[in-house]
């Protein structure tokens, strides 16, 4: 259910405008109109398997953008879900071990790091106050980026690291990648925004997604990169009185490199 819009106690910035018309954009799309969008694809894959032994080279080359088509609308629609809950579904607050949790994506992403013999390394990483769901999705999406944008077959490393920072923990996901230009440091953040989208797979909404986690947890996040120097991203959580350190737990999580 689209839940009720809230009334202001003050005007809203253009800002603020904005981003409540973005918000009730995705929900729109990714609810409202996923009904139609499902039988769109439905019934095109239904066509495409009523011939699916053609010769002819021009019926097959337009088989192959139908198929990628809807793949991508797929992973489109499922990204504007995913955006959609993060504005419209309350989370949970709860101490959630950052250690534990690396455990878990590195073990979720290990086809990948062992199909592109990478090393993921971290650091000893804090105690943070926030949904776990959503900081698994969160570290998710960071890591998968540093394991895929790289050009050649050089070693793939990933480093994560976390420092105290008065009122806030900072964490950093370094890699070694092809880098990101300057002048898109910020265009990168833009849902479905995809700088080389010939070469590399994906939606192009997780870095969008992630930023908006850590937004709802009160945080922020930007970048440190150039073109071929490797990217990293910083974010910060803040802290929680109770929040603190203990001993990490990587088993299966090589150390940095040095």
């Amino acid at each position: 259910m689209k839940p009720a819009a809230i009334i202001p106690d003050r005007p809203l910035t253009e800002a603020e405008i904005i981003g409540q018309e973005y918000s009730e954009f995705a929900y729109i799309v990714s609810h409202d109109l996923s009904a139609p969008l499902r039988h769109v694809k439905e019934f095109t894959r239904l066509l495409i398997d009523l011939r699916p032994d053609t010769d002819n080279a021009e019926e097959k080359k337009y088989r192959g953008y139908l198929e990628e088509s809807l793949e991508r609308l797929d992973r489109m629609q499922e990204s504007l879900l995913a955006f959609s809950r993060l504005n419209t579904v309350q989370g949970i607050n709860k101490p959630v071990d950052c250690n534990r949790l690396m455990e878990q994506v590195v073990a979720g992403l290990e086809p990948a790091i062992a199909r592109h013999n990478a090393t993921v390394a971290c650091g000893l990483l804090p105690i943070v106050t926030g949904d776990p769901r959503q900081l698994q999705s969160l570290f998710h999406h960071l890591i998968d980026n540093a394991l895929k944008f790289h050009r050649g077959t050089g070693k793939r490393t990933v480093f994560v690291t976390a420092r105290e920072d008065g009122e806030f923990f900072l964490f950093e996901v370094q890699d070694n990648g092809i880098g990101v230009a300057s002048a898109y440091h910020e265009e990168i953040f833009r849902m479905f925004r995809r700088l080389n989208p010939s070469e590399y797979p994906g939606s192009g909404a997780g870095l969008t997604l992630a930023r908006k986690i850590i937004q709802r947890h009160g945080g922020w996040m930007s970048l440190k990169s150039a073109e071929d120097q490797g990217t990293s991203v910083c974010f910060s959580i803040p802290k929680n009185s109770e929040s603190s350190p203990e001993e990490p737990r990587f088993p299966s999580i090589q150390k940095r490199p040095d």
